[in-house]
Parts: structure tokens; sequence; C-alpha cells
């Protein structure tokens, strides 16, 4: 609704603008309308004679128009920037719910990153396999994440995996939560104090 005020404002400054100008000189008939002179005068300004068609400006009219103009292209392009960015970030926020990511437990330790990404993309596009290990020794935790794009391919491949079996293990596939949700609420760690 701003955006459409916007336009209508910058519209009306425009016509405040050709407004303020009052046509003189010797193709201007006093007698006619004021629509009538303005029209008869501007096809005397538009020929290429010698001397100007003259004209006197309003200053009061010219500045209001030029208010109401600015004013308003202000108002439209301010209101449809944000239109955009809203409008993007929903687009985000819908291929975020369009793309899934699944969670795999109880995975044998030498499962590889190649052999998750295989058994997962007889059901679809994968596009990013991690599975998480110890920062120490580099050895896998039993654990990692698959993300795939579609969400019902997404969808097919936890209720297709869940509960069969990979590398000797019975593994455990869902929809992955996130952080929060897994660790619960973060408390922050207590400073530690020396004990003399």
């Amino acid at each position: 609704m701003p955006a459409s005020i916007g336009k209508w404002l910058a519209m009306g400054g425009i016509v405040v603008l050709v407004l303020s100008m009052a046509p003189l000189g010797a193709c201007i008939d006093p007698h006619d309308s004021w629509w009538g002179t303005r029209w008869k005068w501007m096809p005397c300004a538009l020929r290429q004679e010698h001397a100007a068609t003259p004209a006197t400006v309003n200053p009061l009219l010219l500045y209001l128009g030029m208010l109401l103009s600015v004013s308003g292209m202000a108002l439209a392009w301010r209101r449809d920037r944000g239109a955009s960015t809203a409008l993007a970030a929903k687009q985000r926020a819908s291929q975020a719910e369009r793309s899934g990511q699944i969670f795999v437990g109880n995975l044998a330790y030498t499962t590889t990153r190649e052999e998750v990404r295989e058994l997962f993309e007889a059901y679809g596009e994968v596009e990013h396999v991690h599975l998480i290990t110890e920062r120490e020794t580099g050895r896998s935790r039993g654990f990692g994440f698959v993300e795939m794009p579609d969400a019902t391919e997404a969808q097919a491949a936890i209720d297709g995996l869940n509960g069969t079996r990979l590398g000797g293990r019975t593994i455990n596939v869902s929809e992955a939560r996130q952080r929060e949700a897994r660790g619960g609420p973060q408390h922050p760690r207590q400073e530690q104090r020396p004990r003399w």
C-alpha cells in the first residue's frame, strides 16, 4: 500500500511541476480557459522558432511539485526494495524447507563417506556427506549427516534406510534436529578459579 501511495505522490508532483509554468506570449488568448491556454501554448513552445515562447514559473508550485515527486519516488523505491528483500528471504526459507538434512547413527567405525553416499544416492541426489570424527585421533564416532536437496527424496531415504544394515551394523536414519533441540539450552561455563 505505501508503495502505491508513493507512486501516486510522484505522479502528482510531476503534474504540479507542469502546472507551475504559466504561459505568456502572442499565441495565448486571454479569453481562453486555463486548460485551453496551456494546450495552445505547448505547440508554440515546441516549434523551432527564433524567439523562445515566454513563460513564468510559480516558485511555490515548483517547489511543491519537486517535494512531492522526490518524496513519492523515495517512498515507492523503499517499499519496493523492502518487498524484494522479503521475497528473497521467503524464497531462501522455502528452499531450506525443501532440502533435508538426515542423521545417520550406529555406523561402523570403518564406514567411509563414499559408502554412505552410494547408499543414499539410491533414493535421489546427495549434496553432502559429513561423518563426525574425534578431534584428537581422527577416528569415526559412528554417526554423521547426509544432506539431500529434495525433501521428498530425503524422506524416502529415511523411510527406506532406517533399520537397514551397513558394514555389519543396523543403522539409525532420521531427520536431523537443530543443535538447540539436540543439546538443550547451552549454559555458559562457570569461571574456574584457582584453589589456593
